[in-house]
């Protein structure tokens, strides 16, 4: 795998909105990202594009991938953070320069839609990439940004050192106060305890991970954009539901996406298997969660860890695409033990 070069105090970071064009109507919380990154010592350079609402996207596909090949192209930019996810990701896969941005590999950070551009740049340029906070969600916060979130964003971007055992948060939240109405203005977030890893099937496993949001991941499936699954740590998380932000993805929903995944051979490839802590569930549909992996996995030989701080609630840890971890049941061990950075 190619690795980018380690992200340090005084460098670029490239604000880019490759699908949904939220920056652009929610000025605050960009603002307030934007602060929150020069306070941690980074420059900030905005493509053309990035505030540009267009109906459901910031400016046309077209646009959207020139704003990415120039941050690529730009000698200025070592980093390049998405301000938000969205729905429209796959739109801006054909349009980017693959070979030219594998002369010039950076760190490329971001999740849930941004998931298509994840396996995108590691199937096409064979290049690590960061499946972690975006602007306008964890560093746009007005309370400031969580202490685990930014603990991870600097073990794998700002050392080139492996991050090593990775920890649960001691807190977390999946409240969505209406960013519109500024209710993200009020008052902090209200936290809940952590209980920490679950292993749904125990066991141990090596290997580089690969993963994303698990309702992204379907727009590639069957394209040249579906990466191999072959001895690899499979990673996964779940969104807001599309019928209320509020609320988790439908468990029926969860089902057919994790029939999808063992028709196409997922299961039979993978070594081992780490689920993000899911969205805007309650208890109950938390654990019914856990049976249901449970069941589609039953018949396989990998360790499952659940709960993981990966996705969609905060805080949220800074996950490498393309390197090597290790899981262990036993030691209650989520491990990564390869750098990111160079």
């Amino acid at each position: 795998m190619i690795k980018p070069k380690i992200l340090k105090k005084g460098d670029t970071i490239g604000l880019v909105s490759p699908s949904s064009p939220m920056a652009g109507l929610v000025p605050h919380r960009f603002a307030i990202g934007c602060e929150s990154l020069e306070k941690m010592g980074f420059k900030i350079k905005i493509a053309k594009n990035a505030l540009k609402v267009t109906d459901y996207t910031a400016g046309s596909a077209k646009e959207r991938a020139d704003d990415i090949n120039e941050m690529f192209a730009d000698m200025e930019v070592k980093a390049i953070m998405s301000t938000i996810g969205g729905f429209h990701s796959n739109q801006i896969i054909n349009f980017l320069d693959y070979k030219m941005i594998e002369l010039y590999p950076k760190i490329f950070i971001g999740f849930s839609d941004i998931t298509v551009l994840h396996f995108a740049l590691h199937t096409q340029c064979n290049m690590v990439t960061f499946y972690g906070p975006a602007l306008l969600t964890q560093f746009g916060d007005s309370f400031g940004v969580f202490d685990y979130t930014q603990e991870y964003f600097k073990k794998a971007l700002m050392q080139v050192e492996p991050i090593g055992q990775v920890k649960s948060s001691s807190e977390w939240t999946d409240e969505s106060p209406d960013w519109f109405l500024k209710k993200d203005r009020e008052r902090p977030r209200i936290m809940k305890n952590n209980e920490g890893f679950i292993w749904i099937k125990p066991g141990h496993a090596s290997g580089k991970t690969i993963g994303g949001c698990i309702t992204s991941m379907m727009h590639l499936r069957g394209t040249k954009f579906w990466p191999s699954f072959k001895k690899k740590i499979f990673f996964w998380e779940l969104p807001e539901s599309s019928y209320s932000y509020e609320k988790g993805e439908p468990l029926a929903r969860v089902e057919s996406f994790l029939t999808d995944f063992m028709l196409s051979g997922v299961f039979d490839a993978i070594a081992g298997m780490v689920v993000g802590r899911p969205k805007g569930y309650n208890n109950e549909e938390f654990q019914k969660l856990a049976e249901i992996i449970k069941f589609f996995t039953k018949d396989f030989d990998f360790p499952v860890l659940y709960n993981v701080d990966i996705g969609h609630t905060d805080p949220i840890m800074t996950l490498p695409i393309g390197v090597r971890v290790n899981l262990d049941s036993r030691e209650n061990s989520f491990e990564i033990s390869e750098a990111a950075v160079k």
